[in-house]
């Protein structure tokens, strides 16, 4: 029996209603798939331009969050450095220049090593590198911004390292007599004391004169160079002093005191049976005392100046050489070069500001600077009073003088070790304050972000739970359809009539 088509057409309705219920079908599973409402952006219709927009604000701060990780990066471990120099000099100045620690012999040899190897130690912090940049470089990052530190130390190859530095430093602070560059004179009632005429390049400098007694007056320094005078117009008092107070090549002063006999005080010199016998004795103790100051307190004092001269040099700026040799008897300084010093820093050394130096982007209206350098103020000073212990010598004849010398310049390291952290911990919150600047930029970031992604989903993802209820609902009516297709296909004509 032959079947009757579908009446009035709906046959072709049928086949279009499951066609287009396929091709719904098709979208639906393919956002279930991707989690996307389309394949392309042309196909979002209207919402293409926010789209693009969104993508184009998202593409801008990554860009950016790319240069704030860099930095970040750079300025943690910068920071890391920072603060393990500054255990590492702590321990230096608690420890091994340890007050405690008697100045024999022996002991000088254990702190001479000890310091030659903790100064190896600072030397590497501050040639930290990260993903082949050097961190205190400045704009030189390519190279290690600090050289080999016994090259520092030794020297080489008729270059003067730091051990040469100093002891040529010393020989023209002592002078040949070893009075600090002083000249002692007298007349039956007076003592003059004068600079040798070096300008206060070397030696001692006269600050300032006293007497507590007065039958001995004392006069102002004045003149070029300039001298000053006691004058002995009758015989002090037992026990009545003298002082003289003495600049030093590091900025510091010393006093250098007499006491007449029957007094406790120290450089004692005796009251003589004349006025001329004593001028005479208290020029004898004068010039024993000036001494004795000499190849102490100027001894150390003129390494510790030393020391910071040197580590102030670098290869724009060389470290100034004493002229010589001779150099007991030099009266000024010479410009040093690359042929003839050790040139420890090879980072940049120019007057601008060192964390503008590497400088980034991080947002449209900001950029931050984090570069360092090797050769900042409290890293300079750091260094210096690491190492002057150890390179400098002490007397090979006199074991007394010798442990004098170490205590006073394990002293004055010391101090400037103190001084040196403020320094050290200014760099440190210099850094710091960037960081704090990054991240709080990369928060704001970060919070732009959300909302622009959030925006972008709402365009450009599908609805997954309510695609997938639609499926469902699709399929269903798919099959109802196909059922009823399939009864309207089987009607013959006995049935439809």
């Amino acid at each position: 029996m032959s079947s009757i088509g579908p009446i009035g057409g709906s046959g072709n309705l049928s086949a279009q209603a499951i066609a287009d219920i396929h091709n719904q079908i098709n979208i639906y599973a393919r956002q279930l798939s991707t989690g996307k409402k389309a394949t392309t952006i042309s196909e979002l219709g209207k919402s293409v331009s926010r789209s693009v927009d969104l993508r184009a604000q998202l593409a801008r701060l990554s860009a950016y969050d790319e240069s704030s990780t860099s930095a970040t990066t750079n300025l943690q471990s910068a920071s890391a450095a920072i603060n393990s120099f500054a255990k590492s000099a702590s321990q230096v100045e608690v420890t091994t220049l340890s007050l405690a620690t008697t100045p024999t012999s022996s002991n000088r040899g254990m702190v001479t090593a000890d310091l030659r190897r903790q100064f190896s130690e600072l030397v590497d912090y501050l040639n930290t590198e990260v993903d082949g940049n050097y961190l205190f470089g400045g704009k030189q990052s390519g190279i290690p911004p600090v050289i080999d530190s016994s090259l520092i130390l030794d020297g080489s190859g008729g270059r003067a390292g730091l051990k040469q530095y100093i002891a040529e430093r010393q020989a023209a602070d002592l002078g040949t007599a070893h009075l600090g560059r002083l000249q002692l004179s007298n007349t039956p009632n007076s003592i003059s004391i004068a600079e040798t005429g070096t300008g206060g390049v070397f030696g001692f400098t006269i600050k300032g004169v006293t007497s507590s007694d007065p039958a001995i007056t004392a006069s102002t320094p004045s003149g070029a160079p300039p001298q000053t005078t006691f004058s002995v117009n009758g015989q002090p008092a037992s026990g009545s002093t003298l002082t003289v107070t003495l600049g030093l090549p590091d900025g510091t002063t010393t006093d250098v005191t007499l006491t007449a006999s029957g007094g406790s005080g120290t450089n004692p010199f005796a009251i003589g049976a004349t006025v001329a016998d004593t001028t005479n004795n208290i020029k004898a103790a004068l010039q024993t005392a000036l001494g004795s100051a000499s190849d102490v307190q100027l001894y150390a004092a003129s390494a510790k100046a030393a020391a910071i001269d040197f580590f102030k040099g670098s290869t724009t700026n060389p470290p100034r050489r004493v002229a010589g040799p001779p150099y007991d008897t030099a009266t000024g300084f010479v410009a040093g070069t690359s042929d003839n010093t050790v040139l420890w820093y090879q980072g940049t050394d120019d007057s601008n500001d060192p964390r503008n130096d590497r400088v980034t982007q991080i947002d449209e209206r900001a950029s931050v600077g984090f570069g360092a350098r090797a050769n900042e103020p409290g890293f300079i000073e750091t260094l210096a009073n690491a190492a002057v212990l150890a390179v400098t010598s002490y007397s090979s004849t006199n074991e007394t003088l010798a442990q004098s010398q170490f205590s006073e310049l394990r002293d004055r390291a010391r101090s400037g070790l103190s001084q040196a952290k403020t320094d050290v911990t200014t760099t440190s919150v210099s850094v710091g304050l960037v960081q704090k600047t990054v991240k709080a930029r990369t928060d704001d970031q970060n919070a732009q972000k959300t909302v622009f992604e959030t925006a972008l989903s709402s365009i450009e993802d599908a609805p997954l739970d309510q695609t997938a209820v639609s499926l469902s609902t699709l399929q269903t009516q798919l099959q109802a359809l196909y059922q009823l297709t399939a009864k309207l296909q089987s009607l013959s004509l006995a049935n439809y009539l």
